[in-house]
């Protein structure tokens, strides 16, 4: 049967597209469209992956590799992505590998993927996130739209046991979870290692020990939310600094009596130069707030319970405690917000820094 050039090119398109796809969520570990999805390096045999590999997961298979024999979505790369400075294609749109620190002094030419290699990375990360918590002002790498943070799913919940959903066949036979995970088992075993439920901080194996990533990033426990932010700054291509981000240098209430940090999955309430605005990072949803319903969503938000937060809204506009409880209510169910997560109190909540 004769294909016509256009008829290829819209085929070789669709499995660029394809694999575009499935590595963003092999780098991430956040799972959009896939179950799980496997690279398979240069020389490693497909066949096993093939056997275990189901109709939901995509297998990302280098260009060399033998003939592939299974229900998964697949897509051929050539290069790789394993070592600072690597880049990986599907066809003619590719991604480099940058480590964190490095990623801030190079110039970025196209897209890039960043990890942690190693402690002076992870510690950097960590400083950084610690500055935009106190002042507002976000590391320019993680905000550029051409760069993607690797082991985001991870970062945001570390202790979360899960069975791995971005697994690395590589050439030498080994199994290891994500683009720097630990080595989980060899290939012999892999239909075993895959259905093992483990921390997801394994993905993040080669930045420091296990327990201390753990705790690092227990502490913070906004760090997701922190990452949504530095979505939501691409996204509306935000002025670094300038528009204020709840939690992140800026409270709408600073009444010192917050008990508790906002659900990373909330949306994320905004003072720009036309006002009070709720963004959502997953909806791609915005509202314009009145200064009173923007003030129901920090005193939500930040509290452990309803109670709180009535007590809370209360005092700061000075309302009846019933018309509080009410407005509380009705901010619920039409803006999609939930109370917060309380925090030790020893730590205080959403240090936002003042107004």
């Amino acid at each position: 049967m004769h294909i016509s050039t256009t008829e290829a090119s819209r085929e070789s398109h669709g499995l660029e597209l394809v694999g575009a796809r499935a590595l963003r969520e092999w780098i991430t570990g956040e799972q959009v469209q896939y179950s799980r999805v496997f690279l398979v390096e240069n020389g490693a045999t497909a066949e096993t992956v093939a056997e275990v590999a189901c109709e939901d997961d995509a297998v990302l298979l280098h260009a060399q590799s033998g003939p592939y024999e299974g229900p998964a979505d697949v897509a051929r790369y050539s290069g790789a992505l394993s070592e600072i400075g690597d880049e990986l294609f599907f066809g003619e749109r590719g991604v480099e590998l940058q480590d964190y620190v490095t990623a801030a002094y190079v110039q970025i030419i196209g897209p890039t993927t960043v990890g942690f290699f190693d402690e002076t990375s992870w510690q950097s990360f960590l400083d950084d996130a610690d500055l935009a918590r106190r002042t507002g002002v976000f590391p320019s790498s993680l905000i550029d739209p051409r760069v993607l943070l690797a082991n985001r799913r991870p970062l945001a919940a570390p202790g979360e046991l899960a069975t791995p959903s971005a697994i690395r066949v590589g050439s030498d036979g080994l199994v290891s979870v994500g683009m720097q995970g630990e080595v989980i088992g060899d290939v012999d075993e892999l239909k075993t290692v895959i259905e093992s439920c483990l921390p997801r901080a394994v993905a993040l194996g080669g930045s420091a020990p296990s327990r201390e990533l753990i705790e690092d990033l227990t502490v913070r426990g906004w760090i997701g939310r922190y990452l949504n932010a530095t979505d939501l700054i691409k996204m509306l291509s935000l002025e670094n600094g300038v528009t204020k981000i709840s939690g992140f240098g800026w409270s709408l209430i600073d009444d010192d009596r917050a008990d508790a940090e906002p659900l990373s999955s909330d949306p994320l309430l905004l003072e720009t130069t036309d006002g009070f605005v709720l963004a959502d990072t997953t909806t791609l949803r915005r509202q314009l707030l009145s200064p009173v319903t923007a003030k129901v969503v920090a005193a939500t938000q930040t509290s452990s319970a309803p109670e709180v937060a009535v007590e809370r809204l209360a005092r700061e506009c000075g309302l009846s405690e019933s018309h509080a409880s009410t407005l509380c209510r009705d901010a619920a169910t039409a803006l999609n917000i939930h109370f917060g997560t309380q925090v030790d109190a020893s730590r205080p909540a959403t240090s936002g820094g003042g107004r």
